[in-house]
C-alpha cells in the first residue's frame, strides 16, 4: 500500500519560523527553516500554491 502525500500550504513566515497549514487543522503549524527545507524536498508533502500573497499573522 502506497502512502499518498499530504497537501500542505505555506501561509506565511513569522520571524525565523514558517507557518504551514495542514488539512483538517484550524491553526497553522510553526516549523523552523531546517524542517521546512526537509518538507519541501520530501515526497511525503505536496505544497499547494498560496491564494494570497500577504497574510498578517498575529500570535499570542
Amino acid at each position: 500500500m502506497e502512502k499518498t502525500p499530504v497537501s500542505v500550504q505555506l501561509i506565511g513566515k513569522e520571524n525565523d519560523h514558517y507557518l504551514i497549514q495542514f488539512p483538517n487543522l484550524k491553526i497553522p503549524v510553526k516549523v523552523n527553516h531546517n524542517l521546512y527545507t526537509k518538507m519541501k524536498h520530501s515526497k511525503d508533502y505536496v505544497f499547494l500554491q498560496s491564494k494570497t500573497k500577504n497574510i498578517s499573522v498575529n500570535s499570542a
